[in-house]
């Protein structure tokens, strides 16, 4: 029996040997798609300040319309927008309802995009709500070159400090000079503040005050390209205000720990600073520019209209002196756009401080048509040579002259002005030139008599 079913199972594996060997059904194998590669999410926000600061910076309440420009991810989008930066969100679409910044201060507006991939992005925008600014007490001031390291004026930083503390023992409380635009910024986007940041630490340490002026014109920048003669490529209005407008912002920007009142340009009223010829029209469009520049920078920036030669009233063919610039500016929309209005109401002191005071109200009387009756009006420039003759009819002054000039402008004019700037701190070794004999201190650093006048009237004044 178990050699007959061993006999079996041998004979059925034989005959499984021989059956066909059936074909395997093939499997199907999924097709692989290669993932949608991600497309990155990019935001930017409109309004920006490549162009123009009118629509990032503006007095409070200033009304800002945002939108926002998106691009890779997936759609649809949502959007997140804090205009204010409390942290909560103000509104939801790309293109929200103009929003109303009440209050002057800076904000960090901040518009937060996802995707439908979850991709988030968040990206800001700087804007400036400004009020009018505190305005200094000054009332004794002088005009010095400081910033200028050569002869005639201070070749080293020694000379500037040795300047500065005879400004300081003078009872002066601000230091008036250039932020020349060529000086700084010589070459687009390359900016020099060494020399500058120097002479401002100088001051500061005197415990002095500064009035910035920001004037001229960058070669670069100037509408003079074509000219080899460095005073038209100067004193030339700019290609563009708002290249001068950003100029303005970053020289603000850097100083305005130290320097709070600044002057945009100076005597544009006249050919010799505002070529081919003065321009009332195209100095308020400059002014707009600048004055929203500096405001983005600091809000709590004073900005002065540009120091007039003479009132900015009275014309004069002759020395190419304009008529009515500061109407004319008025009328090309110059009002809201400065916090301080200033003139250079220079006379000879043997025409009587009556005369000076007709010819600063007569620039007050300007104001007050045009509405601005609370601006204040002050003379960033006043003073006259010792010795020289001014011009060729008229006789010279003698230093006893200018003292007693220096101590009526300071005693009588309050009434009409708050700050007074003299012209200037020092003599400077230039031929006879009237220019160089302007100052309350020779060339070699000695006092004149203005020096101990000016001195005696600051200490008088503070008692």
């Amino acid at each position: 029996m178990r050699v007959l079913i061993l006999l079996l199972v041998l004979l059925l594996a034989a005959c499984s040997a021989l059956a066909p060997t059936p074909t395997p059904t093939p499997v199907p194998t999924a097709t692989r798609v290669p993932p949608t590669p991600l497309r990155l999410l990019a935001a930017t926000i409109l309004p920006d300040a490549e162009q123009s600061y009118k629509l990032v910076s503006g007095r409070a309440p200033f009304t800002v319309t945002f939108t926002a420009n998106v691009s890779g991810g997936a759609l649809p989008y949502t959007y997140a927008w804090d205009f204010d930066g409390d942290g909560e969100t103000d509104a939801d679409a790309a293109q929200p309802a103009p929003f109303v910044f009440e209050t002057p201060r800076a904000y960090t507006a901040t518009l937060t995009v996802r995707d439908a991939q979850s991709q988030e992005l968040r990206v800001t925008r700087r804007i400036v709500a400004f009020a009018s600014p505190q305005l200094p007490a000054w009332k004794f001031g002088v005009t010095a070159h400081l910033e200028r390291r050569r002869a005639p004026y201070y070749p080293t930083l020694e000379d500037v400090r040795r300047a500065t503390q005879l400004i300081q023992e003078a009872g002066i409380q601000v230091v008036r000079m250039d932020f020349n635009w060529e000086m700084l910024n010589p070459v687009r986007d390359e900016w020099k503040f060494d020399n500058y940041d120097a002479v401002v630490r100088i001051v500061r340490e005197h415990k002095l005050e500064m009035l910035g002026i920001l004037d001229y014109v960058s070669w670069w920048a100037s509408s003079a390209q074509e000219s080899n003669d460095w005073r038209v490529r100067l004193y030339s209005e700019p290609l563009n205000d708002y290249d001068f407008a950003h100029y303005t912002y970053e020289v603000v920007k850097h100083f305005k720990n130290d320097v709070r009142v600044w002057q945009i340009w100076n005597e544009p009223n006249t050919e010799g600073f505002w070529k081919p010829q003065p321009n009332p029209a195209r100095y308020a469009a400059l002014l707009q520019e600048a004055y929203l520049g500096a405001k983005y920078a600091d809000p709590d920036a004073v900005v002065l209209f540009a120091g007039m030669s003479g009132n900015g009233v009275e014309g004069n063919d002759d020395s190419g002196l304009a008529d009515s610039f500061i109407a004319q500016a008025y009328q090309h929309g110059a009002r809201g756009y400065f916090d301080v209005m200033a003139i250079h109401p220079y006379m000879l002191p043997n025409g009587g401080i009556q005369a000076l005071r007709a010819k600063i109200a007569a620039t007050r009387a300007v104001l007050n048509q045009y509405g601005d009756e609370k601006i204040p009006l002050w003379l960033t420039e006043i003073g006259a040579p010792s010795d020289v003759p001014w011009w060729n009819t008229a006789p010279p002054q003698s230093e006893e002259d200018v003292a007693n000039w220096l101590r009526l402008v300071y005693t009588e004019l309050w009434d009409l002005t708050p700050t007074i700037v003299w012209y200037q701190l020092q003599d400077r070794d230039i031929g006879s030139n009237p220019e160089g004999y302007f100052g309350l201190l020779r060339a070699d650093y000695s006092a004149k008599r203005a020096y101990g006048m000016m001195k005696e009237t600051a200490r008088t004044r503070s008692e």
